[in-house]
């Protein structure tokens, strides 16, 4: 929680300096949200590294098999990957290709999650 408020507050002061900072150069303006992003993406990055190994000791503890929860994960990177491309798309003044990233998004994430409907549908279909 912590975290996340830092990390907020952060990238709002480094949007009020690039505000600031853009009407005299819109390069460094860019630069500054820049560092500020890849700073908080380098913290999530660091962030999905714990997830995926409390999730992994979480699964091998219940007893479960990993290949019915990768099929999530990879849907959850699918998500976050195309909600991030989709947002500079439109920072960029791209909102068409924002719009494909995020169809791409959905269908790749419906070709993902297609193993786990088969294996529940095959655990339904022999109850």
């Amino acid at each position: 929680m912590e975290e996340m408020v830092r990390l907020s507050l952060l990238c709002v002061l480094f949007s009020l300096m690039g505000l600031v900072v853009a009407q005299g150069s819109k390069p460094l303006a860019a630069l500054l949200a820049a560092a500020a992003g890849g700073f908080v993406l380098w913290r999530a990055l660091e962030m999905g590294g714990q997830l995926a190994e409390r999730v992994r000791r979480i699964t091998s503890a219940a007893g479960l098999d990993g290949t019915l929860l990768a099929p999530v994960v990879k849907v959850l990177g699918i998500a976050l990957c195309a909600r991030l491309s989709a947002e500079l798309c439109r920072d960029m003044g791209s909102r068409w290709a924002a719009g494909a990233v995020e169809l791409f998004g959905v269908l790749a994430s419906a070709v993902c999650m297609l193993p786990l409907l088969e294996e529940v549908l095959k655990t339904v279909g022999s109850i």
